[in-house]
């Protein structure tokens, strides 16, 4: 090789990686690189909840009546989230809120995929490159839905800044995440050290977000039952293959809180226990859940905004409910997790919360809605603090009525509450 031809091919190769640079500096933090010994660690948390008669039987239930949901949430109708009409399904299990954390110290890629062989998933963020939502039809049941995030690149949270994105002018600006209101309980989830994950859809447009987030519902049971025996009796009873974590027993009665925090349950075991009748407070109770939830393997950060997102509707609303750690081979049975390159730590932390009806709530509902003294406004009021569990807690009455006439006006009252559904 002449002395001309080694100079012009030095200038290209200075000239071909200063380009290079460029455009990787432009284009943000795309450059993927892993220094020796980094780790890739990953966290969830999320809930099954699910609603039981005294007896402890589940329920079916229309657990996605509400919409509580910032609009840029996708769903199978795509967006916005509004169009899916969602009263129309009912199921014994509402899967909410789970959310997938990444850590990372250098920016990576990971391909992500989740799987809920027995459910539908109704809500995500960010975008998918695949789903089947599992929805039933054509006398098909629910079930074999997945989220294919496909290639999702993670971007430390103090490498965020750097990352450029094309306005609709073509122009670069920094990348943010969709803006949520400051009440807005989704945004509790952000607050963490998490890293940054982006997903890509079909058009090549860029979605930002702290976390991986779905939701469904499905029909099946969970392994706990939750019987009220009365006077502030419950039995609780494991008929799983594994133990629980820790359990906590609460009751809110407006404002006024109780709760008992309880040792595993073991597989095919049982126990008996009682509520305390003295008070206590939404603080203690929401110290009590974020020490459990720490002690499970979250991250104490990660504990709280799990805590603060769910805080008015755990701890604020009236009604006897458990709350327990259900087991992470039970998770990941249920909704099986695929993150390749495997991360170096993976820790899934799902709450069941199954709430109930005590025998003093039965007679005090069927009163209020069947009895002598049953009025239309004392009927609203009830079934609005019932929530999306009126459906079913008017029914369980029903089936528990022994008086024709007391069955014939609760079931005017389900006729007329559900035409509300239509």
């Amino acid at each position: 090789m002449n002395y001309k031809t080694r100079v012009f091919c030095a200038l290209w190769l200075i000239l071909g990686f200063s380009g290079f640079l460029a455009i990787s500096r432009t284009s943000g933090l795309r450059a993927e690189s892993r220094k020796p010994g980094s780790k890739l660690v990953v966290h969830e948390w999320g809930t099954f909840t699910s609603f039981a008669g005294s007896n402890g039987v589940n329920l079916e239930f229309r657990p996605l009546v509400t919409h509580d949901l910032p609009q840029f949430i996708l769903t199978p109708s795509i967006t916005p989230a509004t169009l899916f009409a969602k009263n129309m399904y009912v199921a014994l299990q509402r899967m909410e809120t789970p959310v997938t954390y990444f850590y990372t110290d250098v920016p990576r890629t990971v391909n992500v995929r989740v799987d809920f062989p027995r459910g539908m998933l109704t809500e995500w963020f960010p975008a998918v490159k695949a789903f089947a939502s599992g929805k039933p039809e054509n006398q098909r049941p629910m079930g074999k839905s997945f989220l294919d995030w496909g290639s999702v690149r993670l971007t430390p949270a103090d490498q965020f800044a750097a990352v450029l994105v094309r306005n609709l002018k073509g122009e670069f600006i920094p990348a943010t995440l969709p803006p949520v209101a400051a009440d807005d309980h989704y945004g509790r989830a952000r607050e963490t050290d998490s890293a940054i994950v982006e997903t890509v859809d079909e058009r090549n447009a860029s979605y930002f977000e702290k976390f991986l987030f779905y939701r469904g519902i499905g029909n099946f049971q969970l392994p706990i039952q939750l019987a009220a025996l009365g006077n502030d009796k419950f039995q609780i009873s494991n008929s799983g293959q594994n133990a629980t974590g820790a359990l906590i027993l609460v009751r809110i009665e407006d404002h006024r809180v109780r709760f008992v925090r309880l040792d595993p349950l073991a597989a095919h075991r049982e126990m008996e226990v009682t509520l305390p009748p003295t008070d206590s407070t939404i603080d203690a109770l929401a110290e009590s859940t974020v020490q459990e939830l720490t002690a499970a393997g979250l991250y104490e950060k990660e504990s709280l905004a799990m805590v603060n997102t769910w805080r008015t509707s755990w701890f604020g609303e009236n009604g006897t409910r458990l709350f327990y750690l259900v087991p992470e081979k039970l998770t990941d049975e249920l909704l099986p997790l695929t993150i390749e390159p495997a991360p170096e730590e993976r820790v899934r932390v799902l709450v069941g919360r199954l709430e109930t009806l005590t025998p003093e709530d039965c007679t005090e509902l069927t009163n209020v809605l069947a009895g002598q003294a049953a009025s239309d406004i004392r009927t609203d009021a009830q079934l609005k603090k019932l929530g999306r569990f009126a459906e079913p807690a008017v029914q369980f009455l029903i089936s528990q009525a022994q008086d024709s006439q007391v069955r014939d006006r609760l079931t005017a009252v389900l006729v007329t509450l559900r035409e509300k559904k239509q």
